[in-house]
């Protein structure tokens, strides 16, 4: 058996959404300019990019996560592939998105339509990046949406979800067949927060064009109270792309209901943790894989980690060993 597996690094450490000091130095094009060699230099040549329209509006140019802020720092999609190339990362494996920012008030006209507009040009922007898979999170975390629509008494909120996750499928079709057009992988990601968590993405992916895979992301899925390993073992047919992501976070308190899962309300910690600094086996994760004869990409994440340039080096050094540990056990 030849071992196919790619690894890739998720810009996604960044945070560039939440106030801690200095943190308006991440809006700045020197910041992406000294961060890429240093990737480089942990042994990472792809990476995978956020796509946030949020730097549309808020004016950021600097922050790399849209076409938008790369034409206006670069002229040109081109140029700034040559950039990073320049650095010695050699690849754009994908890219990300999530609706979540456009669920923001009542109208879910607004939320679909800004979602499927965003989402379209997130996978056209992938095609100019010269991207293999776009991840898509098909729903907003489930307490997030509930606070805007769930709060009203004379709502059914069984039968209004229902009709969202209907919603939800007609959108992510037609997102399939933009995908298609542009020879992209459409890949969904299975949040632990999300309404499709758990077994119920097998249900939704009954309705949705057979172009379509799964995200298999190690961290969520723990979180979500299912066995990582078990879960890539029997939808290994339906992968298109592998978060390798590390955690410790039990979900006992039903945070995923809340607005803001990521960040519990009830007490201070971190849900994602740096590769190796979890409980996740991750080891017998990445064999998993390679026993289901699993030949794309596997995206080393380490969302909130306290500092990028150490988690460059801690992923690293977890996966040196995990392969070093899985060419010698077999």
């Amino acid at each position: 058996m030849k071992n196919q597996i790619k690894i890739g690094f998720s810009l996604d450490m960044v945070n560039v959404h939440h106030q801690e000091p200095n943190r308006n130095r991440y809006e700045s094009k020197y910041y992406w300019d000294e961060l890429y060699p240093m990737i480089v230099a942990a042994g990472f040549e792809a990476v995978e990019i956020p796509f946030d329209p949020y730097w549309i509006f808020r004016g950021g140019s600097g922050v790399p996560f849209t076409k938008y802020c790369v034409d206006v720092k670069f002229e040109a999609v081109n140029n700034y592939v040559n950039h990073l190339r320049s650095h010695g990362i050699k690849k754009v494996a994908g890219i990300h998105i999530s609706p979540s920012i456009f669920m923001r008030n009542d109208s879910l006209d607004f939320y679909f339509g800004a979602t499927e507009y965003f989402a379209g040009d997130a996978i056209r922007y992938a095609k100019e990046l010269g991207c293999d898979f776009v991840n898509f999170s098909p729903t907003p975390p489930v307490g997030l949406v509930y606070h805007y629509h769930g709060n009203d008494k004379n709502v059914d909120w069984e039968k209004w979800s229902g009709e969202f996750i209907e919603g939800t499928a007609r959108l992510v079709n037609e997102l399939a067949e933009i995908a298609k057009e542009h020879s992209i992988t459409l890949a969904l990601r299975n949040e632990y927060w999300g309404f499709l968590r758990g077994d119920q993405m097998l249900s939704f992916l009954k309705n949705i064009d057979d172009s379509v895979r799964l995200d298999m992301d190690a961290a969520h899925t723990s979180i979500a109270g299912q066995n990582p390993v078990e879960t890539v073992r029997s939808r290994a047919k339906l992968i298109g792309s592998v978060h390798l992501t590390d955690t410790a976070f039990v979900d006992d308190a039903e945070i995923w209901k809340t607005p803001l899962p990521e960040y519990p309300h009830h007490r201070a910690t971190q849900i994602f943790r740096d590769l190796g600094f979890g409980n996740i086996n991750l080891k017998e994760f990445y064999e998993t894989l390679q026993s289901e004869d699993y030949s794309g990409w596997a995206i080393a994440g380490c969302r909130q980690t306290r500092d990028p340039m150490r988690a460059l080096l801690r992923s690293r050094s977890c996966l040196n060993q995990i392969i070093h540990q899985s060419k010698t056990s077999h």
